[in-house]
């Protein structure tokens, strides 16, 4: 698969990328491993998502996602 880099992947397209199933992408987003972002019910993955996720994969990051650092980014903007 292609490497979805310009535009926003789906639980679908990161479980074909890491060959896993698409209810393990949808877990980790949920329990914060992995950072995503919530359309309604399902998960989408912007670019600078998926790039983390890469970094989190190939184990150039240890520690979890940190689940406040867009709440602590939108109070800085307002």
């Amino acid at each position: 698969m292609t490497r979805r880099t310009a535009s926003y992947a789906t639980t679908e397209d990161l479980a074909a990328e890491y060959n896993i199933k698409p209810i393990t992408v949808q877990r980790r987003a949920a329990d914060g491993t992995w950072p995503a972002g919530k359309v309604g019910n399902r998960y989408r993955f912007s670019p600078e998502q998926q790039e983390e996720i890469r970094q989190i994969v190939l184990g150039n990051r240890g520690d979890r996602f940190d689940k406040n650092r867009i709440a602590e980014a939108l109070r800085k903007i307002a």
